[in-house]
Formats: structure tokens, C-alpha cells, sequence
């Protein structure tokens, strides 16, 4: 079989794990977790795998442009989910980084996939770890944003009898935004994201797959969801005291998952990138697009160390930062490369 097979069977095995973990929600089965669990092993496994077929038949590790940097930060982001949950189950964290997996995977095939000879500036070995150790720190990141939307979340369920509590207004909004306006956000960049494919030439035949397997799915799953949540709150609230832990939990586990993320991509995306671009182009810093929006990243999670170290926040207002922080990545990885030519635009 060929790294696009095995992808395949990858992404098919996330989407059989997300199955078997929303079985769990609704029967809270152990038998099923595991088996859901297992899945999501054999697709990670798989995609490592492809990536080493892929690493073997190039020459060079699969992170030199934007198809193999998907694949891989998308395999990262399940093994992320999978090993962080070892001592402490959280099946809707492992639920969350499979759907991440299985739309960057889908989303990864309307760009080239063929294998090239790498440009100048990435004939380094300042590729495998810049480039490597930054996916690790963004794939702890993609962890912390599902904690932080599934602590928003439950705010806004409350519990078995659909009352919320709140200190002020001022949280009760923020909480909104995060869980109602994100799928919102996201929507509109995938729209601006098809509109910008549809203008270059690569890309005419497949920029529609982003609509008819992205947008319209998402639109209408987000409007189902918000129609269930309405209806049913207090059965979502009831059930979710069973399989999401305290507040103080999931608070704590977003914060272990950013400190453990931050100095991978301190080190591995700004450091070691000014090390690399010093050799390639001849200085350490240029405020290129990306390196500016790479700076942006690395301050919103310094604002969260801080502000949880220093000032004791916690809560919903360092959550709306992991969001926004990850939020923040997402538009450093791939938007910049869309919207802002730069000399990274090759990634």
C-alpha cells in the first residue's frame, strides 16, 4: 500500500474512534472506551507509517511544504490527545483531536502531494528541528484549546437542571463567544479560505471540496447542536457531570498541557527559527509575516503564564485565552500563508 492508502485507513480509523466515543457519551460503557481507544491507536500508528514511507521515499522528513505539514501536525495532535490521557481518561479530549485529525487530513488533499527536491533555504538540519519541536509545542496547544472549550462549554450547560453560575455577565459573554462564536469564526475561514484557493489556478478544480465537505457539514451540524443544546440542556448538563471532570480539572489540565507546549515552540518555532534563518538568509529577525505572527503566538501564551502565575487567574478567562491563543496558531500555520506572501509562503 502507498502513503495515501494508509492515510485513508488513518483517517477512517479517527472516524470510527470519534464513533465508538460518542457511544460512550450516551452508555458510559468502559468495554467501548477502550475499543475507541485502540482505534485511535491504529490510526495514529497508520499515519506514522505513511509518514515514514513518505520521509523514505523523499529523503527528508515530511514538513516542507503545506500537504506534509498537515498530515503531520495532524498526527501529532492524536498522539497529543492519546498519551495525555494515559493516567487520566478524558474521552472527549481523544474524541476532539480525531475530528482535528480527520478535517486537517481531508483538508491536506486539496493541496500538492507530490514529492519535490527541497528548495535552498530548507536544505538544513535546522528543518527536522525547528519545524518538528514547533508541531509538538502547537499539537500541546490543540489539547489546551479542547480543555478550555470543553471547561466554556459546561459553564454554559451548568448542571442536571440547566442553571448556570456565573460572577458576572462579563464571564457569562465570554463563555458564549468562545462556544458560539468560534464554530461561527471558523465557518467564515473556511469560506475565506475556499474564495482565496478559487482565485489561484492550482487550485480551481478543488476548492469546492472545501464547501461541500467543510462548510455545509459544519454549518449544519453546528445549527443541529444548537438546536439540541437549547432543547435538551439539562440532559447535556446531566450528562456531561459524567464524562467531563470538575472545573478545577479541566483548568488545571489546560494549564499543564500549555506549560509543557510553551518552551517546544519557544525553542523549536523562535529560537531555533532565528538560528535557521541567521544561515539561510543572513539575519536573525526580519518581521516576516510569519516570524511576526509566530512572535504573536508565543505572547498571547506568555500572557497566560503569566497572568495564571502571577496574577492566580483561572477560570474562564485564562480558558478564553488558551482559545485564543490556539486561535491565534491556526492563523500563524496556515492563513498567513494564504493571505500574506512571505518568504515562508512555500510552506
Amino acid at each position: 500500500m502507498n502513503e495515501s492508502t494508509i492515510f485513508i485507513i488513518a483517517m477512517a480509523c479517527y472516524l470510527i474512534a470519534f464513533f465508538l466515543y460518542c457511544v460512550y457519551f450516551s452508555t458510559n460503557k468502559d468495554k467501548i472506551y477502550k475499543i475507541a481507544r485502540i482505534a485511535n491507536w491504529i490510526g495514529a500508528i497508520s499515519a506514522i507509517i505513511a509518514l515514514g514511507l513518505r520521509w523514505n521515499e523523499a529523503g527528508y522528513p515530511p514538513l516542507s511544504n503545506m500537504y506534509e505539514s498537515m498530515v503531520t501536525l495532524s498526527t501529532f495532535m492524536v498522539l497529543s490527545g492519546i498519551i495525555f490521557t494515559i493516567k487520566h481518561p478524558l474521552a472527549f479530549l481523544e474524541a476532539g483531536s480525531s475530528v482535528f485529525a480527520v478535517m486537517m487530513i481531508g483538508i491536506s488533499s486539496l493541496f500538492p502531494r507530490e514529492i519535490k527536491p527541497l528548495i535552498a533555504p530548507l536544505q538544513s538540519n535546522w528543518l527536522y528541528v525547528h519545524v518538528s519541536l514547533a508541531f509538538l509545542g502547537e499539537s500541546c496547544f490543540a489539547v489546551a484549546f479542547i480543555l478550555s472549550y470543553m471547561y466554556c462549554l459546561r459553564r454554559i450547560l451548568g448542571n442536571s437542571a440547566g442553571k448556570t453560575t456565573f460572577e458576572n455577565k462579563a464571564e457569562k459573554i465570554a463563555c458564549y463567544i468562545v462556544t458560539v462564536g468560534l464554530p461561527i469564526i471558523f465557518i467564515a475561514g473556511m469560506i475565506l479560505l475556499a474564495l482565496t484557493l478559487k482565485e489561484n489556478p492550482k487550485y480551481v478544480n478543488k476548492w469546492q471540496n472545501i464547501v461541500y465537505w467543510l462548510i455545509c457539514p459544519a454549518i449544519v451540524t453546528s445549527i443541529v447542536l444548537s438546536i439540541m443544546t437549547y432543547l435538551f440542556r439539562g440532559a447535556i448538563g446531566k450528562g456531561a457531570e459524567k464524562w467531563l471532570p470538575e472545573d478545577s480539572v479541566l483548568d488545571n489540565l489546560t494549564y499543564r498541557a500549555i506549560a509543557l507546549g510553551y518552551p517546544l515552540y519557544t525553542v523549536g518555532g523562535l529560537v531555533f527559527g532565528m538560528i535557521w534563518a541567521n544561515k539561510a538568509w543572513g539575519r536573525y529577525w526580519g518581521w516576516d509575516p510569519k516570524e511576526t505572527w509566530a512572535l504573536v503566538t508565543f505572547l498571547v501564551y506568555s500572557v497566560y503564564l503569566h497572568v495564571r502565575l502571577s496574577r492566580g487567574w483561572s477560570g474562564i478567562w485564562t480558558a478564553c485565552l488558551a482559545v485564543a491563543g490556539f486561535s491565534v496558531t491556526l492563523f500563524t500555520l496556515f492563513a498567513v500563508n494564504f493571505l500574506i506572501s512571505g518568504l515562508h509562503s512555500y510552506i
